[in-house]
């Protein structure tokens, strides 16, 4: 597949690419960013490379360990790797002014900062449709539903999961909550009979008694994403080759949490220094496999996916500015078809 047409182009040779966010730091001689190599066990060889990834997700959590390992797989790997935290658009803007290189982040605040999209960071939502009395979706007909706000995720899976079962909204009693937390208390005070909420609530509900899973965001609208890699057109222009080793590192941190769940709850006591036991980061790991988040199957990055996500985020109302343009001018999906095409031929070599 052709490379996609660039958003921003700078003109100007490598010591110029500062002004249009900066580029990848190497060593003289060693590391290059436009043709990755490998060694010998089939690992990337990262050496001489330093970057810096952000993730605009506010304080590390153990949702967010995934892209923690994503930055020690880079270091295993021989590079100076870092990781910065922020809040809304600050990664975002970080990487904009050349301090990051890199960024995890929702796809409006992406785009709406001019950045462009090269890989996955959390390929599903992390939504559980959950109900104390009912077992199943075929059961939900005359029920009230709750979900946070008709522009929030769940608003959509709540169209899946009624499509799933041959229902309209004309079916059931839709109850506004204003935000997920509120959805809830809702189900706890039993004033709903389903509630879709973050998979991390079923611990809290679940100490109010039996709750039953009816369905995840994965299997009601498996094109819903969390969150992307992003960075600008300028940098990916002159490190494809960084991009991809960024893009091969997830899928080792996909396979992580999808296959070996101690090193994975390892993982995560190491990201939050220990803010909560062993067996709390092993019972948040548990909810969060309900909601199959981050498959290592190559899934999440096709142009029509992409284009599902940004439909649903501009409806919403979330896509201004530089943010509005066409799927051609901010999605780079060859450096994760690189890393996919790699990481399908030497699964053993990455996933080890």
């Amino acid at each position: 597949m052709e490379k996609p047409v660039r958003y921003l182009a700078c003109a100007a040779a490598l010591a110029a690419l500062a002004a249009c966010g900066g580029s990848t730091s190497v060593e003289h001689g060693r590391y290059s960013p436009t043709t990755l190599t490998f060694n010998a066990n089939g690992t990337p060889d990262l050496k001489g490379l330093t970057i810096h990834l952000g993730n605009s997700a506010g304080d590390a959590t153990i949702g967010d360990t995934v892209v923690y390992i994503v930055v020690q797989t880079l270091k295993q790997w021989g590079a100076n790797a870092d990781l910065q935290l922020g809040d809304a658009n600050t990664t975002q803007l970080a990487v904009v002014s050349g301090q990051l290189q890199a960024t995890a982040g929702p796809l409006p605040t992406d785009l709406n900062a001019g950045l462009d999209v090269f890989g996955n960071n959390q390929v599903h939502v992390d939504y559980l449709v959950v109900s104390r009395d009912l077992t199943s979706l075929d059961q939900i007909k005359g029920k009230t539903v709750a979900i946070a706000t008709t522009v929030s995720p769940d608003y959509y899976l709540l169209q899946g999961a009624l499509k799933k079962v041959g229902l309209t909204t004309s079916d059931v009693k839709v109850q506004l909550t204003g935000s997920n937390g509120n959805s809830v208390n809702d189900m706890i005070q039993g004033r709903v009979d389903l509630a879709f909420v973050h998979a991390d609530a079923l611990l809290q509900l679940e100490q109010h008694g039996t709750i039953h899973v009816l369905a995840n965001a994965a299997a009601l609208e498996p094109w819903e994403a969390d969150s992307y890699m992003a960075a600008t057109p300028a940098w990916l222009k002159a490190n494809p080759a960084t991009a991809e080793a960024i893009d091969l590192a997830w899928l080792h941190a996909a396979y992580v949490f999808d296959h070996e769940r101690s090193a994975w709850v390892n993982a995560a006591l190491a990201y939050t220094k220990n803010a909560e036991t062993s067996s709390q980061v092993a019972a948040g790991y548990d909810a969060l496999a309900r909601a199959q988040p981050w498959p290592d199957d190559g899934s999440g990055m096709s142009l029509s996916t992409l284009t599902k996500n940004f439909d649903a985020a501009r409806q919403a109302g979330q896509i201004k500015g530089r943010g509005d343009r066409p799927i051609s001018q901010w999605a780079d999906i060859g450096p994760w078809q690189a890393a996919v095409k790699y990481f399908k031929a030497h699964a053993k070599a990455i996933e080890a």
